[in-house]
């Protein structure tokens, strides 16, 4: 009995040193795992903006009544168009300057102007993604108008080939959508890239091209008529309960305090520009420069004043203001541009 009992006496032992040396393992503290994003709690971070509040569903829905949010402008995905019809297009356009087609689009949506959940940091999340000014693709001019600046990286003229020179040389037009390409209104505001040909009128610029936020004071005021106009919906006009058109002047009132007087002048600067912009365009055609679809007949050969008043047709038409963005510099765009086809 005694021989036994020796003999289980190191198997005790051997059994309690690894036991010990088991539980020791699996209630040892690992080393501590890297830090949150913002190093709070979620019930800190998340809340801030995913809460009861309404705030984030105004903007969602604003925007789901949005042109941006429209299907039609993801329907150019491929190279060249995808920087500005789609979201990922734009945003790695912004993080490393190249383009390229995109598989899978998605519309322009939250993400697209905001870095939403990349710092997880209220503040940072609702900033736009770049605020940095925009040199103008075409004419070289400079957009600097605050978190507008981010606007105007699409809203502006592409690259026109060939652009003409003053008492240049005569040029041949092959492509038959040659000109600005559509939503150019950033060149209109500052009154940079379209072609100016010396007329009766002196080319000056609206008083609208000195407003701090350029694009967003006007086009993001308050909402009006519900889901109608203004905010992230970014539009300025829409149809009134009676079918006509009508204007949401929100964004408007710290320069224009008057909205009668407001719609007014709007009313003769549009009629007038609209005017002038169809006459261009009916001059263009009958001279055989545009063809009934407003395409170039190409190949075609014209003069530096020719190719210009194509351009200049196509400048007041992708901008759709009707001199809104900069009534004086548009009127003399367009008028010189006719005088000098006659």
């Amino acid at each position: 009995m005694k021989n036994r009992f020796t003999y289980l006496i190191p198997v005790i032992i051997y059994c309690v040193i690894t036991a010990n040396m088991m539980i020791s393992g699996c209630t040892k503290e690992g080393p501590v795992g890297p830090q949150g994003a913002d190093g709070q709690d979620a019930s800190e971070s998340c809340t801030s903006c995913h809460n009861f509040s309404e705030f984030l569903l105004e903007k969602i829905n604003q925007h789901n009544n949005s042109v941006h949010a429209s299907g039609n402008n993801i329907n150019r995905s491929g190279d060249g168009c995808a920087i500005c019809h789609t979201s990922q297009g734009f945003t790695k356009f912004l993080a490393d300057g190249t383009t390229g087609a995109v598989q899978n689009p998605n519309p322009i949506n939250c993400r697209t102007c905001h870095p939403i959940h990349e710092s997880y940091d209220a503040a940072k999340d609702f900033n736009v993604r770049t605020a940095a000014a925009v040199t103008m693709t075409v004419g070289g001019g400079s957009y600097d108008f605050g978190n507008s600046n981010l606007c105007a990286n699409c809203h502006q003229a592409r690259a026109i080939t060939p652009y003409p020179v003053a008492g240049g040389d005569n040029i041949t037009i092959t492509n038959a959508r040659y000109g600005p390409h559509y939503s150019p209104q950033s060149n209109v505001l500052i009154g940079n890239g379209p072609f100016e040909i010396p007329g009766a009128l002196q080319y000056t610029n609206s008083p609208h091209g000195q407003i701090e936020d350029g694009c967003i004071t006007c086009h993001m005021g308050n909402t009006a008529n519900g889901l109608a106009a203004g905010g992230h919906q970014m539009n300025v006009t829409y149809t009134g309960s009676n079918g006509n058109e009508a204007w949401n002047y929100s964004g408007c009132t710290e320069c224009h305090p008057s909205a009668t007087d407001l719609a007014t002048l709007r009313a003769q600067h549009r009629e007038e520009i609209k005017t002038l912009q169809y006459a261009l365009r009916d001059k263009l055609i009958e001279k055989g420069l545009l063809n009934a679809s407003e395409l170039v007949p190409v190949p075609k050969t014209v003069t530096p004043n020719e190719a210009g008043a194509i351009m200049n047709y196509k400048f007041a038409y992708g901008d759709h203001s009707y001199g809104a963005h900069n009534y004086p510099y548009m009127k003399a765009l367009l008028t010189n541009s006719i005088a000098a086809l006659n």
